[in-house]
């Protein structure tokens, strides 16, 4: 019997009360728990081989949902990826053009992430993203360029508007989220097949994930359908984890770590002196608000929590400035120091971009502001229950912020309120008019053999024509943002200026637990603070896309992610397969030499 035979065998002998034994006599016994890795430091929660959690989070539907123990189907396929967001869908792409088999999942019922479940529609990227050559990778500028395909042959489209729909001033693109949602689907249509995308299956919830005894190593995973309730259970070769809050490091038994390092550990220019684990960025509910000078106005209702929610002060038209201090913003008015209007700064589509399209005949605005932003409290590690209660305060935060818009935001006219701004309830694909699933900008973050840090990317006041940061000997990829972090409960908010910079192999490679577990998305190994600037969405799409053809590179050259890092022909190789791809490596191909 060949060894791929003896292992889909082995999945199907742990997952039938068939053939395990119609009264439990002959179920196979629960294999021991491997080894735990040494915990290089804090929240590193190995695998125990603990009974399966018979409950799950859904996240879309703030509820716990029951997960039965035995599944109702057993499919296979080389690589598993966990999460369809940016990352988890740039990872399935980049497998299935290597035609390697994929099944992906999403615990919500859009796929896109940032871009869609979460609604941060108008990406955050660099002044790089659409200059040739450019820092953002082949695929990602392909997903640009075919939303604004889409736009270009909608009925009543302006000419040259469909670069983008919202004319807004916080990105070069705009899309509303389903729209971005059709166009991936259709990306992943085109790869689907027995060697290529064989599943997607949204409303999927991680359960539980299982480890072989004898090398620790990733061997199935279960996943709850959150409408029907049926288990699915899905052996593979790899195990990608593009999950938003990086659960599927935790599950699989990688080292992680959580919250803001203390400058002991990296000595980075803004770190703490202490260790603050508590500190994790805070997540927002964002929601679309479509301008209406006429009335019926319907006023959101005001929440209970209301007084104390605005008493932390942070409903306002305000922005602190690193460099120009507080800066009140109008709502349709530039004021000095300002970006724009409050009304487009993230103005998903502009009525003037089209016309005589019914669909279109209002301006439609995303809220995204530090007036939804909840820092209050984090659901990283916390129990289901509590976990539902952190974020359906964090919804009531962002009702709370629309009640204030409509009622007391002061008008650029005079008076108070903004009845005008009505809560679009079809926009987000939501029941309740807010976004599926509440933007996160932190995660678990695996610890791995190299870890990216603020140091590898910030300017360096000694060397003041230095062009870009640290370059590695391993890069696999490029980017560029500010770091920029939404603060947690207690602490300063931080923007401040990196290079661009490089991303590292090692930052990929597991320090410990499961060898064929890797991360791809905003989870890979950097401190927080580096990582407040790699979670954007162009980054995001880039680890993803590196996870991807890691695990397509190691499958076909049966070895292990370690190998390639550490011997140079095979790293030479893999990096000459990234840029082949459409992946630039080197700022030096794009910047001047510095």
């Amino acid at each position: 019997m060949s060894p791929a035979n003896r292992w889909i065998l082995s999945v199907l002998a742990l997952s039938s009360p068939v053939l395990a034994g119609a009264g439990g006599r002959n179920r196979p016994q629960r294999q021991p728990a491997p080894a735990p890795p040494p915990a290089p430091h804090r929240a590193v929660r190995p695998n125990t081989g603990a009974p399966a959690r018979r409950e799950v989070l859904d996240i879309q539907n703030l509820r716990v949902a029951p997960a039965p123990r035995f599944p109702n189907d057993i499919p296979t396929c080389d690589v598993l990826v966990v999460g369809g967001g940016l990352g988890g869908v740039a990872a399935a792409e980049a497998l299935a053009r290597r035609g390697r088999s994929v099944i992906l999942t999403e615990p919500t019922s859009m796929l896109g992430g940032q871009l869609t479940s979460q609604a941060v529609c108008l990406p955050d990227e660099n002044s790089y993203i659409e200059r040739e050559p450019g820092a953002g990778t082949r695929s990602y500028r392909e997903l640009r360029e075919e939303l604004r395909a889409r736009y270009a042959i909608t009925p009543g489209i302006v000419p040259g508007r469909a670069q983008s729909v919202g004319q807004a001033w916080v990105s070069r693109i705009s899309g509303e989220p389903m729209v971005w949602e059709q166009v991936i689907r259709a990306r992943l249509a085109r790869l689907s097949g027995s060697g290529g995308v064989r599943r997607v299956l949204t409303r999927h919830q991680l359960v539980e994930v299982r480890r072989f005894a004898h090398n620790g190593r990733y061997h199935y995973a279960d996943f709850v359908d959150l409408d029907s309730g049926r288990l699915i259970r899905v052996a593979a070769r790899y195990l990608l984890d593009a999950t938003e809050f990086g659960e599927g490091l935790e599950a699989a038994g990688s080292p992680f770590v959580v919250g803001q390092e203390g400058k002991s550990e990296h000595q980075e220019p803004h770190a703490p002196p202490t260790p603050r684990p508590d500190w994790i960025q805070s997540l927002t509910y964002c929601f679309a608000v479509r301008w209406q000078p006429d009335g019926p106005h319907t006023l959101i209702e005001k929440p209970a929590e209301y007084e104390y929610f605005k008493s932390l002060g942070e409903y306002t038209l305000g922005y602190d400035y690193v460099d120009r201090g507080r800066v009140y913003y109008k709502v349709f008015e530039r004021v000095p120091g300002a970006g724009g209007p409050f009304w487009t700064y993230r103005r998903i589509v502009a009525a003037s971009s089209f016309r005589d399209n019914p669909r279109y005949t209002r301006d439609l605005a995303l809220i995204n502001w530090r007036g939804n932003d909840f820092h209050e409290e984090n659901p990283i590690g916390k129990s289901l229950p509590e976990q539902i209660r952190i974020l359906q305060r964090a919804k009531a935060f962002a009702q709370g912020f629309l009640y204030w818009l409509q009622q007391e935001c002061p008008r650029d006219d005079g008076g108070t309120g903004y009845p005008e701004m009505q809560l679009d309830r079809e926009a987000l694909g939501s029941a309740d008019g807010f976004s599926l699933h509440p933007y996160v900008r932190e995660s678990r973050r695996l610890q791995a053999r190299f870890t990216l840090t603020e140091n590898h990317l910030a300017p360096d006041p000694s060397r003041p024509e230095r062009a870009w940061g640290e370059e590695f000997s391993d890069t696999v990829g490029i980017a560029l943002y500010a770091v920029d972090i939404h603060p947690a409960k207690g602490e300063p908010p931080l923007l401040v200026r990196a290079l661009p910079y490089h991303l590292p192999l090692g930052a990929f490679l597991p320090a410990g637990g499961p060898a064929n577990v890797l991360p791809a998305a905003k989870n890979f190994g950097a401190t927080r603070l580096a990582l407040a600037s790699a979670r954007m969405h162009p980054t995001e799409w880039l680890a993803g896309e590196v996870a991807g053809n890691l695990a397509a590179f190691c499958l076909e050259k049966d070895l292990l992610p370690d190998a390639v890092r550490e011997q140079t022909g095979l790293l030479q190789e893999f990096q000459q397969r990234l840029e082949t791809s459409g992946i630039p490596l080197r700022w030096s191909t794009i910047l001047k030499t510095p």
